[in-house]
């Protein structure tokens, strides 16, 4: 699959077949997700993969209940990938002081093109992925023995995917982009 076409192919799967996700394609992904560009190469970013179905099932009922979207999507998906920043890397000198006006905004930057840079290297390997931004986030951290310098970004689903939606209608070219 050429660049074009992961970009323009990749969608929010919530539907994925009984396949499971072995660790060595959760690898594939990640040794090509790694290649995102971050904050003064920091590489702040970690996955923690959930295979174990009794413990994303866990995290699905436990650390979901309040949005009860995620726990049916987290459910149906074969494996789960917590994304998280080590926190104080992104946007701060190594003594800790921050490196611009806008503090932590850095770290969420890095997360978001980690979490898109991974999503396509899934589309690319022909797996589907939803990310998820609804979690108890001190829940999660308890349940997988998280360091706490990780700060947990997203949560993704990851499969096979059984249903590949159409894409949603996108607005006008006009209304997203302005030429000074």
């Amino acid at each position: 699959m050429d660049a074009i076409q992961c970009l323009i192919s990749r969608r929010s799967i919530r539907e994925y077949t009984d396949e499971p996700i072995s660790a060595q394609e959760i690898e594939n992904v990640v040794e090509i997700a790694q290649m995102a560009s971050c904050w003064e190469n920091t590489q702040p970013i970690r996955y923690v993969a959930v295979l174990d179905k009794e413990l994303k099932n866990k995290i699905a009922d436990d650390c979901t209940k309040k949005f009860p979207w995620n726990t049916e999507n987290i459910h149906a998906a074969p494996a789960l990938v917590v994304l998280c920043a080590i926190k104080g890397l992104s946007g701060f000198e190594p003594d800790g002081t921050p490196s611009t006006t806008k503090g932590t905004h850095w770290q969420s930057f890095d997360a978001g093109v980690a979490a898109a840079h991974f999503c396509l290297a899934a589309n690319a390997l022909e797996l589907g992925t939803l990310i998820m931004g609804r979690y108890d986030e001190e829940k999660i951290r308890e349940i997988l023995s998280l360091p706490e310098e990780y700060d947990i970004s997203a949560i993704i689903g990851v499969g096979h995917p059984a249903v590949i939606p159409a894409a949603n209608e996108r607005k006008p070219l006009k209304e997203v982009l302005t030429f000074r």
